[in-house]
């Protein structure tokens, strides 16, 4: 997702996991990951990284239509 300009956040990805946990069989449903887990997962996976969020400028924003996009790589 971040390649293509929308990166998760902290809190969406331990919900992914967990649901993900939960189709497993590994957690029940309802119960909540902790923060502890999810620096233990980035510890594991050392090319994941945590980034801040930069939102785009407005103008660039209302810019990008898909005509302009178009345009752009035509």
């Amino acid at each position: 997702m971040a390649e293509v300009g929308y990166g998760y956040s902290r809190q969406e990805a331990m919900h992914f996991a967990c649901e993900f946990a939960v189709q497993l069989g590994l957690r029940q449903k309802g119960t909540l990951l902790t923060d502890k887990w999810f620096y233990n997962f980035l510890g594991r996976w050392p090319e994941l990284k945590v980034q801040k969020h930069r939102s785009l400028e407005v103008a660039r924003a209302t810019s990008a239509t898909p005509e302009a996009e178009e345009e752009l790589f035509l």
